[in-house]
């Protein structure tokens, strides 16, 4: 498998769903008010948890086609498959469609329209992934940004209507589009095929991947539930700060996703201790580079878009998280799904929620802020960090990274909130390559070799 050859497939892919996050990022929080921004990252908010509503099915199918390849595959299963989780996706949307109504929720009306079209998606981009074929997987990623793209500047600059529902439309068109192109395409390579339905076996995946959906469960409500307490806690604006600094973050995680992607089928076929302690160093180093980012944001919005400042507080706070946090997406939670630790998974970002729950309450009685949410979630980031790698016998945080990322966070707050940008943006990239060769040499030196040569392990 050639490492660097699959995730510049994927990087590719994800300069388009990049430019959507920097317009959805930087564009539309510019155009639209504070309250109408709010509202938009509300309807976010709740597409978060789409996923959910496949009850792990399409988990459990990520982790029975895992390591395959495309020609060990039965179609005819495969097809049957595919149509059960048509019909399923079907009768959930009818449920909330239904709620929606009853409760006179807009929003939620317009989530359950994206029920079918988003988890189908997520159906076909899991069977490609799982299977290794990172070139069709590249392709679904890039038609719904693109869409996005074109739709939302056009909205912006050539239409220039101020309207939060037009954004939540665009979302829903780009969604149901590539799912009508996708369903065609399945189509017409397994009409020939026939169907098999086997409940037994639909029943065994639902069982594998109903622990995995509980693991993401407990995930989307970890990394979301700052924004919960903000929503409901604090005024609108509050939430629109702190929206708009998780958007900025949404921005790197799509790079970081990129990495994930990649490398759970990577995992399942070629993993030791030696690869696992070279590649968590790797993270580590990345993830040190990306929280770099801040001084370009910060720029970009002290000279365009001022009047979201305040939120900048708050991006030089959440981003001192991302060595913690690249390492716990990229390498933690792929190696629970490779070694099958369903259970061990779901306990574990089961007891990171409730432990972030609680930080995050605690900031909010005590200070009442988003800026301390901000830090609770932080600090949990780091938590997750050490308590995983406990499960990891070769992974178990060192001494070495210890000092490491303290002396990181140390230079890290320093830069980005106590002097000017450009004094920070300087203090910070020289203290950073001090920093990493004076921990990470090998490391470092390693990791571009491995870009400048065959990229394999």
């Amino acid at each position: 498998m050639d490492l660097r050859k699959d995730l510049f497939k994927v990087f590719g892919s994800n300069v388009i769903t990049l430019a959507v996050g920097i317009v959805s990022g930087l564009v539309i929080p510019s155009f639209l008010s504070l309250d109408q921004y709010a509202y938009f990252k509300t309807f976010t908010l709740y597409l978060g948890y789409v996923g959910i509503l496949h009850f792990g099915l399409a988990d459990g199918l990520f982790i029975k086609y895992g390591g395959s390849y495309e020609d060990e595959v039965d179609k005819s299963l495969l097809k049957g498959e595919h149509r059960f989780f048509l019909v399923f996706q079907f009768i959930i949307s009818i449920a909330i469609i239904i709620t929606s109504f009853f409760i006179e929720d807009k929003i939620l009306l317009a989530f359950s329209l994206s029920i079918i079209p988003f988890n189908l998606l997520t159906f076909y981009k899991f069977f490609y992934q799982a299977i290794g074929k990172f070139d069709i997987y590249s392709k679904i990623l890039i038609f719904p940004p693109i869409v996005m793209l074109i739709a939302n500047l056009a909205v912006i600059f050539i239409f220039e209507t101020e309207n939060y529902w037009l954004f939540i439309i665009i979302r829903l068109f780009a969604y149901i589009s590539i799912f009508l192109i996708l369903e065609y395409n399945f189509y017409k390579v397994t009409k020939s095929v026939d169907t098999t339905v086997d409940f037994e076996e639909i029943k065994s995946i639902f069982n594998i991947g109903f622990f995995i959906m509980l693991g993401n469960l407990s995930s989307i409500a970890f990394y979301s539930i700052d924004r919960w307490f903000v929503k409901l806690a604090l005024t609108t604006s509050d939430f629109a700060f702190y929206s708009f600094a998780m958007s900025m973050m949404a921005m790197i995680n799509i790079f970081i996703n990129s990495i994930t992607k990649v490398f759970y089928p990577y995992l399942s076929r070629n993993s030791n201790d030696k690869i696992l302690q070279k590649l968590k160093s790797y993270f580590i180093i990345i993830a040190s580079f990306a929280s770099g980012s801040y001084f370009l944001f910060s720029f970009i919005v002290n000279n365009f878009i001022p009047k979201h400042i305040p939120a900048l507080n708050i991006i030089a706070i959440i981003f001192a998280g991302f060595p913690a946090l690249i390492t716990i997406k990229a390498l933690y939670v792929n190696l629970y799904k490779v070694r099958k630790s369903d259970k061990l998974y779901v306990k574990t970002v089961f007891s990171m929620l409730l432990i972030s729950v609680i930080l995050n309450f605690i900031a909010l009685t005590v200070f009442g802020n988003n800026i301390a949410i901000a830090i609770a979630t932080t600090i949990s980031f780091y938590i997750w960090f050490y308590f995983s790698s406990r499960h990891f016998e070769t992974l178990f945080v060192s001494l070495k990274e210890v000092l490491y990322l303290v002396i990181f966070i140390v230079l890290f707050i320093y830069s980005s909130n106590f002097i000017s940008l450009l004094a920070g943006t300087i203090v910070f990239s020289v203290g950073l390559l001090i920093l990493i060769f004076g921990f990470y040499k090998s490391e470092f030196m390693g990791l571009i070799n491995e870009f400048k040569n065959k990229g394999n392990l």
